[in-house]
């Protein structure tokens, strides 16, 4: 026998209930970054990003110069 829609509907209901209810918990439990903290790692990681940047642009650069001497030789 098929069980009544309204009890399946319940229990999805019930299991989103108990889902939010554990996610909620978990994220108490999260130790969140200090803005300062937040700030500090943002500058780093934007300073590693620039700094990586221009030096691989150099190298694109210097490959570049290099091979246009090669060819033109």
């Amino acid at each position: 026998m098929i069980p009544p829609l309204e009890s399946w509907y319940n229990g999805e209901i019930m299991f989103i209930i108990n889902y939010s209810k554990k996610v909620k918990k978990e994220s108490n439990r999260i130790k969140w970054l200090s803005f300062t903290q937040i700030a500090k790692e943002t500058t780093a990681v934007l300073l590693a990003s620039i700094f990586f940047a221009l030096f691989l642009s150099g190298v694109n650069w210097l490959l570049q110069q290099s091979f246009i001497h090669v060819l033109w030789r």
